[in-house]
């Protein structure tokens, strides 16, 4: 059982040595205790800890915060800062929530589910309506953890994503976020494929070419032509995932090389640091292409939920609407080129 409880004397000999396995700074996260003595640990670092929580002997330039240990029945596998209210300096950066996952526990979704409980501690310390946080650009792990738990992108650093999540999230709305070797779908039991970059006058990234050789079930979705079937076994998909634009396409194909339709999703943000496995947040608006069909954008109310609820900015709402236009606009102007080049695509790969 997945648990996070606040720091205290009882649990002294697990808290201390988790403590001093974490990094001095790793990701971000700084832990100031990384070196310390046990006795020191016991007779100075959690009185300190404690009278912080509580607001006791905080300079000016503090405020107070609250340390939990993430458990896993008997173990200690992380550790979660939360901060009750924000400074000017926290809140273009640190934020209200610092992490990290002891390195020998790392990958197995530990970080989603903490954060998860600690998103319910902030609900009982925090007045404000919404929770800041950040990740560093070289760990995207921490963004997609960020992004799964309810966060929205609302600005970035040269060195940081900063993000915010709202704790009273009524509607339930998530981003989605998927990678181009399609790892998040866990329908797809099996599969192959190939994966290379591009660089031509039309875009800058990856394409990967990805055969569905054995799916847990067949997946029907609504189309702009009605019910269509995407995924079923030994389906092919081509991914074309640019760098620097705010669209990711996935064409696909049935089992006998039938193309299906396109389908550009507009995108919030892509995110090529892990070069062999690029990702996507996803922006709700999407431009689907029907095979011999003319195109139609779809999810335009799931924009506008992410407008009104202030999720995205205006400024974001038009982004998607002109990058769904101009996607319309350069394909009935070169549908043959298009089609040429997916089609060259599928052969090549």
């Amino acid at each position: 059982m997945l648990f996070l409880k606040k720091i205290n004397y009882k649990d002294i000999d697990k808290e201390y040595e988790a403590i001093v396995k974490i990094p001095h700074n790793e990701n971000g996260f700084e832990n100031k205790y990384w070196n310390v003595s046990k006795e020191d640990f016991e007779n100075e670092v959690i009185p300190n800890l404690l009278n912080n929580s509580k607001g006791i002997g905080l300079s000016k330039d503090r405020v107070p915060d609250s340390y939990f240990f993430l458990w896993n029945d008997q173990s200690i596998v992380g550790l979660f800062k939360i901060r009750h209210y924000l400074n000017d300096f926290l809140k273009q950066g640190p934020g209200h929530i610092g992490y990290t996952i002891l390195k020998d526990y790392r990958g197995n979704g530990y970080a989603t589910e903490g954060l998860k409980l600690a998103i319910e501690e902030c609900k009982k310390l925090i007045k404000e309506d919404e929770i800041y946080l950040s990740s560093h650009k070289d760990n995207p792990s921490s963004l997609k953890v960020q992004i799964k738990c309810g966060a929205y992108l609302y600005g970035e650093t040269e060195d940081e994503y900063l993000t915010r999540i709202k704790l009273r999230n009524d509607k339930n709305i998530h981003f989605g976020i998927r990678d181009l070797k399609r790892d998040d779908w866990s329908r797809i039991k099996k599969k192959t494929i190939k994966i290379e970059n591009v660089k031509n006058e039309y875009f800058e990234g990856k394409i990967c070419k990805l055969t569905m050789n054995e799916v847990e079930a067949p997946l029907t979705v609504n189309s702009p032509i009605g019910m269509v079937t995407i995924a079923d076994n030994n389906y092919k998909n081509i991914i074309i995932a640019p760098k620097n634009d705010n669209w990711w396409l996935t064409v696909m194909f049935d089992d006998n090389n039938n193309l299906i339709e396109s389908y550009f999703d507009i995108t919030r943000l892509n995110n090529f640091y892990n070069q062999e496995n690029p990702f996507f947040i996803d922006m709700k608006l999407d431009v689907c292409i029907p095979y011999n069909h003319n195109p139609s954008i779809m999810d335009e109310e799931e924009l506008k939920e992410l407008l009104d609820c202030g999720f995205i900015t205006k400024e974001d709402f038009d982004m998607a609407y002109a990058t769904a236009n101009k996607i319309i606009k350069f394909y009935n102007a070169n549908k043959e080129k298009y089609y040429n080049f997916i089609f060259e695509c599928l052969k090549n790969n």
